[in-house]
């Protein structure tokens, strides 16, 4: 497996991740909001999607220009750098709605990659 074959692998593993966290803390934004450690650990995985996808090759980026890298990669650096903080709603909605169609295309991806 080549190098952005393991790092579309990682952003899956996130993305599982974030899910697992959804169910073992809650899948209501309230609870995302009000608890530091439940948005702290979804953002941390956020973080190292986007710096997986940071990593991919320019090649990969723009044979599968379909995904939002470049968002990805904003995410990270709002989370590592704090530009003006972390707006938790706009996470929550990353978490909930933007994860799982990434998961997908991620698995999708992957699959082309290792044929």
């Amino acid at each position: 497996m080549g190098k952005d074959a393991n790092r579309i692998k990682t952003i899956i593993e996130y993305c599982e991740k974030i899910e697992y966290a959804v169910e073992e803390f809650g899948n209501d934004i309230e609870d995302f909001l009000d608890d530091h450690v439940y948005h702290d650990v979804c953002c941390f995985y956020l973080f190292q999607i986007g710096e997986n996808a940071g990593a991919l090759s320019p090649e990969i980026r723009k044979r599968y220009d379909d995904v939002n890298w470049d968002n990805m990669m904003e995410t990270r650096n709002v989370v590592a750098h704090g530009y003006g903080g972390m707006d938790f709603e706009a996470a929550w909605t990353s978490i909930t709605k933007r994860i799982p169609k990434v998961k997908k295309t991620c698995e999708k991806i992957l699959r082309e990659l290792n044929k």
